[in-house]
């Protein structure tokens, strides 16, 4: 029996996921969790879900027990208008609220508010909910749609599962499974209660778990072993949205980052139970590995590592703890500082110093230095959680902190999480808050983006959205000594880039060149963006195989790989066409310690 580290690497894990997919002995069993999941996101990311798993061609199966429950699921759907009648109650309160608030309301309640402006926000706010309640109350949910698109899917990947024997040795060995929690299953088929205090006498806990299909998880992972058995499989994988379940995966508390520093897990790194890769590797003699991955996981591999164009089902699978974004608005009321505090945020500066992150130990109880480890934590989950509890305590933060959240910012936004990237749109729109504030958070932006750890010029790596982010703030004359401090160093690379943040606004021209349907050349402004014999790790598809991409998806990939907004990007010639990637097209080596000249 092989026990999982009680503080794995992240990094370790995902390679690990990485290699075992890639294997030509993987075989990837889907839950019904992750299926019926289909039904409770859009059509594009529903779509995105399936187009990334029959990717993987037969290695993907879905187990029979798995499509009974999809199938349950289905029967038991709502049909109709499934806002209607949250948009009606919303509706109601609002009318509530308005009609109540103005009976409290005068020219002395609010400081920085008259009855009459009171009341024009009121009723603003009041249309705006309004309008938004008619738009959605009578959306319908599209399950036809969905149904249309998995059903075939679920026939297609279905596993020819001898289910008679199946069932038998369940009828023969699941209640004793239970008895002693071997997993998988023990949760669903009943947990003993702690005895109360109440009885004098010693006595049994009571069972809880499941009334009906207390068995469905046992039947599927029967199903899974008996397939990998008779396909000699290498890898058996586990595709789950209830890997937060102790009767299926483990889940480390911290892991250690890229730093090797312990950090929180919030369940994007699971394990599987050693008991399931002990029974696995005894019936299945040729296996090498057994793995429970989250959905979240294994989105993030297949657009990091193969390739997959992710980013409806990446918002899909966010959770809602995500800071409200705020329109930039114009200069009015600022924060009310200490004088010293003021003078502290003033002090704007930047050094590579700025890019080691150490928590002070007179500070390590404090709950802005407890969010920004939130930050660095693994899984959209802890770091959407952190951007939310931060965006109230960023007008009492100093700016050593400012900067190790714009830090702490990019690396989120760059494993997809979106709540932190909603937090720097809030922050920096927010014009009543101090400049040093917006600026010293711009710095640990800029620095992350475009500085290794050590403070030198780096090849720069941001979502769309946060490029977009610091093109835009560039030319703001009150945080404009941020760029003054980062982007400046650049200047002796500035032709190693694209585009730099602070320059004249400019368009690029791409020009892009096809012979028989495949992608022959990319050229901005006349210089090569792509090689047709390129590294891996270089490839437009990650997984080394050809696939067809529209002119729009290649113009946003160029955006973010060159990390600039795909607005400064124009296409010259037509752009409402698809063209094959060639198996090992893929951008140049570029960046400003590789000699290559970008304009």
């Amino acid at each position: 029996m092989i026990f999982p580290e009680v503080i794995p690497s992240r990094a370790e894990c995902q390679r690990v996921i990485i290699e075992a997919i890639k294997s030509s002995g993987a075989r990837i069993y889907v839950d019904a969790s992750v299926l019926i999941h289909c039904y409770e996101m859009s059509r594009s990311a529903c779509e995105e879900l399936l187009n990334a798993l029959d990717s993987f061609g037969d290695s993907v199966r879905v187990p029979v027990w798995s499509a009974k429950e999809t199938w349950d699921h289905t029967r038991r759907l709502k049909t109709r208008r499934p806002l209607a009648k949250t948009a009606a109650a919303l509706t109601r309160r609002m009318t509530q609220f308005r009609t109540e608030s103005l009976r409290y309301v005068d020219e002395k309640t609010f400081d920085d508010l008259s009855a009459d402006q009171f009341a024009d926000a009121v009723n603003d706010a009041a249309a705006m909910i309004e309008d938004l309640t008619k738009r959605t109350h009578k959306i319908e949910p599209g399950h036809e749609a969905a149904n249309a698109r998995l059903l075939p899917f679920i026939a297609k990947h279905s596993i020819p599962s001898n289910m008679a024997e199946i069932y038998r040795e369940v009828s023969e060995t699941g209640e004793t499974r239970f008895a002693h929690e071997v997993p998988p299953g023990f949760g669903d088929g009943g947990q003993k209660a702690e005895p109360t205090d109440s009885d004098e006498d010693e006595q049994e806990g009571s069972l809880k778990g499941k009334k009906t299909n207390r068995h469905g998880d046992l039947i599927m992972w029967l199903e899974a072993l008996q397939d990998c058995d008779h396909a000699d499989a290498k890898h058996l994988i586990i595709l789950t949205r209830d890997n937060s379940k102790r009767d299926w995966a483990y889940k480390p508390e911290r892991v250690l980052g890229d730093d090797d520093v312990p950090q929180e897990n919030a369940g994007l790194v699971t394990l599987p139970m050693p008991l399931l890769t002990q029974e696995a590797k005894q019936r299945c003699r040729g296996l090498e590995g057994v793995h429970v991955i989250s959905l979240e996981m294994f989105t993030q591999v297949a657009r990091s590592s193969f390739g997959a164009r992710v980013i409806n089902l990446v918002r899909a699978l966010q959770p809602a703890t995500r800071v409200p974004r705020t329109r930039p608005g114009p200069a009015g009321r600022v924060v009310d500082l200490a004088p010293e505090d003021a003078a502290k945020l003033a002090d704007i500066s930047f050094s590579s110093m700025d890019m080691i992150y150490e928590r002070p130990d007179e500070e390590k109880d404090d709950s802005i230095w407890r969010q920004i480890d939130g930050l660095r934590a693994e899984g959209w989950t802890a770091q959407n959680k952190a951007a939310s509890e931060l965006q109230p305590l960023i007008a009492s933060a100093n700016p050593d902190q400012l900067k190790q959240i714009g830090r702490g910012i990019i690396a989120a936004s760059n494993e997809e999480a979106l709540g932190p990237v909603d937090l720097a749109t809030a922050v920096l729109g927010n014009r009543e808050l101090p400049p040093g504030i917006r600026a010293n958070l711009l710095v640990g932006l800029l620095a992350e983006t475009y500085f290794d750890e050590n403070g030198e010029p780096a090849k720069p790596v941001a979502s769309p959205d946060v490029a977009s982010l610091l093109f835009d703030h560039a030319m703001e004359e009150d945080t404009r000594r941020a760029y003054s401090l980062t982007i400046e160093r650049l200047a002796p690379y500035k032709n190693s880039y694209l585009a730099l943040p602070g320059e004249e606004v400019r368009s690029i021209r791409l020009e892009i060149q096809t012979a028989q349907s495949a992608l022959q050349s990319v050229q901005a402004d006349g210089v090569e963006l792509i090689e047709p014999d390129a590294p891996e790790s270089r490839r437009l598809t990650s997984s080394g195989l050809s696939g067809s991409i529209s002119v729009t998806d290649l113009v946003a990939v160029i955006a973010r790989e060159f990390v600039i907004p795909t607005t400064m990007l124009e296409v010259d010639g037509p752009t409402n066409f698809q063209f094959e990637i060639p198996e090992r097209a893929g951008f140049i080596s570029w960046g400003p310690l590789t000699g290559e000249t970008l304009r």
